[in-house]
């Protein structure tokens, strides 16, 4: 009960520590779920899924009834003539030279019409694309965030792999300047050379040069973190999983067998093949006819004075009439194409030849993505290898590095072997966590180039 109660003291005081700080802490994954949900890419991802169902929903309106109304209004500042029967009027008893008008001054119609398409092939194969197109665009979203993943996790690997010589260096720098204070004091007593002095003072100036150069390539790789993650450059952050950690969690041993289609890529020429083949189909059905239906319900009227639309015609005997005037009408319109100078034919035929290239591009995707996974084995499996001989290297330079030391101090050694012992293993730290890195980034490319997600 006491243990838990200390721990629960310390992970309260970690959080108020954090939340003081300004710090969020991301393990590896968390990193990845964050810039998942995050990264500005994975955002339009999503956006153009949804833009896809919306495009999808303009195009299966154009199967459904369309209702337009309509109001036209017309004044004749001039009002036409009927030149037939102003050749002869004496047939209708009036003298020569009179104009007979058809028109009123004021003319207004309106109404309503309905469409409805009945037959049109073309319509019908564009409904069995719709399920293509948003697989398309689902595909598309899997595939920008298959890249933040695994940019996300080489970048969290670089930025801990830094980390790490930083805290060798560093620790190496507090070992060597004790040194060289001791050593300063020994040659003021006058029981060495200056040499050794100035020996441990360049070792010390080339430690810190070191540091400089890691600690900006690791703010480097922690700005590219953030970038990928959709965070601020200003955020602080706080990495929990070290790259000790991360190592135990990958497998060293590759699979020997690899599928191509289960790469996002694959999927998506497949979905390609289909769309192109629903677009060679759609230019086909243009040599069939297509058949609307439509209605119409209206009227109109026509008057000298605007006022008099909304008057109603005195008929006699308390009788009147609406100075409006109804009409309606249905029919239908068959389109049968004859003939369009080969346009169609060109069409079809350059349809075929898109399907074909589809094709093409994803046989060869298929040969491509397999020497990609050959690839990224042969350069994992070299990584391994020189994970080993790293480490066993660093074991080798610490024994030395040890005894050296113990030999300096007893005055048997001399700073020349310490200082030269000293860069060795700090070259051997430094090659065996960049080996450790190159082993994750590997191991991560080639989980990539098989289509793990």
């Amino acid at each position: 009960m006491r243990k838990l109660f200390i721990l629960t003291i310390v992970f309260l005081g970690f959080c108020r520590l954090q939340a003081q700080s300004g710090f969020r802490a991301f393990s590896l994954k968390q990193a990845v779920e964050y810039g998942i949900q995050n990264n500005i890419g994975a955002k339009n991802a999503k956006l153009s899924e949804t833009e896809a169902i919306a495009r999808n929903h303009e195009l299966l309106s154009i199967g459904l009834p369309q209702i337009n109304a309509e109001l036209n209004y017309q004044y004749y500042m001039i009002k036409p003539t009927s030149p037939a029967f102003s050749k002869d009027l004496a047939l209708f008893g009036l003298p020569p030279g009179t104009k007979v008008y058809f028109n009123l001054n004021n003319n207004i119609t309106v109404g309503a019409t309905l469409t409805q398409l009945v037959y049109d092939t073309r319509y019908f194969i564009g409904i069995q694309t719709f399920k293509s197109l948003i697989k398309l665009s689902q595909q598309t979203s899997a595939l920008t965030e298959q890249d933040i993943r695994y940019g996300i996790i080489k970048n969290y690997y670089e930025v801990q792999a830094a980390r790490e010589i930083m805290r060798l260096l560093d620790s190496n720098l507090v070992l060597i300047q004790k040194l060289l204070h001791d050593t300063r004091a020994t040659f003021k007593e006058g029981l060495i050379e200056e040499t050794d002095v100035d020996r441990l003072e360049l070792g010390e100036s080339t430690l810190k040069s070191q540091i400089n150069n890691t600690k900006n390539l690791y703010d480097l790789g922690v700005s590219a973190l953030k970038f990928n993650m959709g965070l601020q450059l200003t955020d602080k952050i706080a990495l929990t999983d070290d790259i000790i950690s991360l190592r135990t969690q990958i497998n060293d041993v590759p699979p020997s067998s690899f599928d191509p289609g289960q790469r996002i890529e694959a999927q998506l020429l497949q979905t390609a093949i289909a769309l192109k083949t629903f677009d060679k189909k759609q230019r086909q059905a243009g040599y069939f006819p297509s058949l609307y239906a439509f209605a119409n319900y209206g009227g109109g009227s026509q008057e000298d004075r605007f006022s008099d639309f909304f008057r109603r015609q005195d008929l006699g005997g308390g009788q009147s009439q609406s100075n409006w005037f109804a009409q309606s009408y249905i029919g239908f319109s068959l389109k049968i194409p004859i003939f369009d100078g080969g346009q169609k034919m060109a069409s079809v035929k350059q349809a075929k030849i898109e399907l074909q290239k589809a094709n093409n591009d994803l046989e060869n995707f298929k040969n491509q993505s397999s020497l990609q996974v050959e690839a990224a084995k042969t350069t994992f499996t070299t990584n391994l290898i020189e994970e080993q001989n790293a480490k066993e290297s660093m074991r080798l330079n610490n024994k030395i590095f040890n005894k050296t030391q113990v030999k300096f101090k007893e005055g048997v050694s001399s700073s020349f072997e310490l200082m030269q012992t000293q860069q060795d293993q700090t070259g051997n730290l430094i090659k065996y966590y960049t080996a450790l890195k190159n082993v994750l980034t590997s191991r991560a490319d080639l989980d990539k180039a098989l289509g793990i997600k």
